[in-house]
């Protein structure tokens, strides 16, 4: 089953503000778990935001 834009909306959501994921579909655990690691990353790199150019 491939994922929706509607369902990987509330997904990237729920990334985001930290929740839990409450669904045990292992494209949507492989989604939210993708997009943790990539925050994760971005966080550990410096990676936060619009950098300034003045």
């Amino acid at each position: 089953m491939v994922l929706t834009a509607h369902r990987k909306h509330k997904i990237y959501v729920a990334a985001i503000m930290g929740y839990g994921l409450s669904s045990n579909d292992p494209e949507e655990v492989a989604f939210y778990n993708k997009l943790r690691e990539e925050m994760k990353d971005d966080k550990n790199n410096g990676h936060m935001g619009i950098v300034r150019e003045d």
